[in-house]
């Protein structure tokens, strides 16, 4: 089924009312379920590019601190 279908006098006739009311809520909450997916995968993003950073950082600091005793 297509979004721009929904709520059509055709979708209605086809499915009836209820079922056209419930395809639409299904769109609703399918879209409201979209929107925090990708929230949540920008979140997963940046927590695993702090990480890396983290990660990173605490390399260089031992890199730093075993070359500055071993001049």
């Amino acid at each position: 089924l297509h979004a721009a279908s929904e709520g059509s006098p055709m979708f209605e006739s086809l499915y009836g009312k209820k079922a056209a009311a419930l395809y639409t809520q299904a769109g609703d909450y399918q879209k409201t379920a979209r929107f925090y997916y990708k929230k949540a995968e920008d979140t997963y993003y940046q927590a695993n590019n702090w990480a890396a950073y983290d990660d990173w950082r605490r390399a260089r600091d031992q890199w730093d601190y075993f070359y500055s005793r071993n001049r």
